[in-house]
């Protein structure tokens, strides 16, 4: 448990540390913001917020016009609202009171946005932090799913340290998408699971893990698609009566259900139609309605998720390659779980490579596969994970630092933005425009995109021209509130070297807290 805690606390420090806190790039980010921040304020997850803020329309490189940056559909109700998942702005509540406390202790005021933006800035950076709870769970759960398959607790160390801080999962935490959260929900579900194998009253981990699914659900619509990997997983366990393998099923579909029920019942109370989930994808596909799956666009979809260097999975999460290594060893000691984490892997490459958007839009590395990623890796634990040499782990380690470091250094969208030249034509990068079929988007991820040289590369980057822009850190933009904000001055400048200072004492103490327990939990590879 305490190893547990000190892992929580070390990456709740470092993804903190590190946190982009600029929650204003993408509708996935404000929009959540907005829906949160209006939560707290009206009781409702609308987001008028979207409606009040105009960008301009160009056209052939001239100006025709504004229009709000909504991104979703105003309900019967009259209302704005977002494409996401009802319980998203929820779980991002306790940390919007927390920077609206902390923005009342250092004297920011809350003005009208035409008058000041610096309260909105300190407090969307400090509500950001909920992806980064929810990402040091989820290597947490990892380690306490690791352990209970098993896994000696020196490699479970080692593989939950490898998670953290050299795969994707690091810049998902910096960020405010809501993978980091689905993360954490499947893998405390799964460690549920698997420690309910070996007890005789089984129930209320079961539950537990039942009610995390539909959470996961609830969080996001298409994460649904993971669940029933859970379910094969129970029912393929032989280790097990049939009577309660069918139990424990029965309450993970009964979870999935719930999800998917109140996710429709949401729809239709906002628009009308169960089947209507907001989304607005006028401005990217031509010939609507879209083809949410295509299987024509399947196979160049794996070569993305699997190969390319902006979307591969080995790449970006390193430690999935030990796993796919040791899927034999894996499968002949349990193969229930390999039936699960063959069927969430599967599943995931399946469905997202025919989508509409592979590559999961603005983001860095496969988006879509996050939220298994850390259950993928459980293929590399259990008592054999001793196996892994120290060079293999500090290869992976490297390799997935090294992405890690420059996914948070550097912001998605200042990367991977569309361009245009003088004349108005799109400059291809992270995307290209295509004449797609019906159905379809005209702008496709770009199989050559490298990611981050086109941040590096610009010239001055370092310097942070523009609020938001440069290195993508917290206390750095809020250097740059300080200096360019009408009402920047409110923010105290203490601020921009007291967080990094306490987040790196609080890193400082975890690690040797963890340090000063090895001969109860490390192992190092031989």
């Amino acid at each position: 448990m305490r190893t547990r805690i000190g892992l929580f606390v070390l990456f709740q420090a470092l993804y903190a540390l590190t946190s982009s806190g600029n929650a204003f790039r993408i509708p996935d980010e404000f929009e959540l913001y907005f829906q949160t921040e209006h939560l707290i304020d009206a009781g409702d997850i609308s987001v008028p917020q979207a409606l009040a803020i105009q960008q301009p329309v160009i056209v052939d490189g001239k100006v025709v016009g504004t229009q709000s940056i909504l991104f979703g559909k105003i309900g019967q109700d009259g209302k704005p609202y977002a494409p996401y998942g009802p319980l998203a702005a929820f779980l991002a509540v306790p940390h919007h009171l927390l920077g609206r406390s902390l923005a009342s202790l250092f004297g920011i005021p809350r003005v009208p946005q035409n008058q000041g933006l610096a309260w909105v800035i300190f407090v969307g950076g400090i509500t950001m932090l909920s992806t980064a709870t929810a990402a040091a769970l989820t290597v947490a759960g990892f380690h306490r799913a690791a352990i209970a398959l098993g896994t000696l607790p020196g490699p479970a160390l080692w593989l939950s340290l490898l998670l953290g801080g050299a795969t994707v999962l690091w810049p998902y935490g910096t960020s405010f998408f809501t993978e980091a959260w689905q993360a954490a929900a499947f893998i405390w579900a799964a460690a549920l699971l698997i420690e309910a194998r070996g007890i005789e009253k089984p129930t209320v981990r079961i539950a537990v893990a039942g009610v995390l699914i539909a959470l996961a659900g609830l969080t996001k619509v298409t994460s649904l698609v993971f669940a029933p990997a859970f379910v094969l997983a129970v029912l393929a366990d032989h280790t097990i009566a049939m009577n309660r393998r069918v139990q424990a099923a029965s309450v993970l579909i009964g979870g999935i259900a719930l999800a998917t029920a109140v996710h429709l019942g949401w729809n239709l109370h906002r628009f009308g139609s169960a089947f209507d989930f907001g989304y607005d994808w006028a401005e990217t596909i031509p010939v609507l309605p879209p083809q949410t799956f295509s299987l024509a666009e399947l196979p160049r979809g794996l070569v993305v998720l699997l190969f390319s260097p902006g979307k591969s999975i080995f790449l970006w999460a390193p430690l999935t390659v030990l796993a796919l290594i040791n899927a034999g060893r894996s499968w002949k000691r349990d193969p229930a779980l390999m039936v699960g984490l063959a069927s969430a892997l599967g599943v995931g490459l399946l469905f997202y490579g025919g989508y509409l958007f592979v590559e999961g839009g603005y983001a860095h590395g496969p988006r879509h596969l996050v939220p298994i990623i850390p259950l993928v890796i459980l293929a590399a634990a259990g008592p054999d994970a001793s196996r892994w040499s120290r060079p293999v782990l500090l290869t992976c380690g490297a390799v997935g630092l090294v992405m890690a470091l420059f996914a948070t250094g550097v912001s998605f969208l200042e990367d991977q933005a569309l361009r245009r030249d003088a004349k108005g034509q799109a400059v291809p990068g992270y995307y290209e425009i295509v004449d797609p079929s019906p159905g379809r988007p005209n702008n496709r991820y770009r199989l050559g995109y490298v990611p981050f040289v086109t941040a590096l590369s610009t010239p001055g980057w370092m310097q942070s021209p523009a609020l938001g822009q440069g290195p993508d850190y917290f206390f750095l933009h809020l250097k740059q509130a300080r200096r360019q904000l009408p009402d920047g001055q409110a923010i105290p400048a203490s601020v921009t070297w007291i967080w990094p200072a306490f987040w790196l004492i609080v890193m400082a103490a975890a690690a040797i807290d963890l340090a000063n327990r090895r001969e109860k939990y490390t192992r190092a590879p031989a």
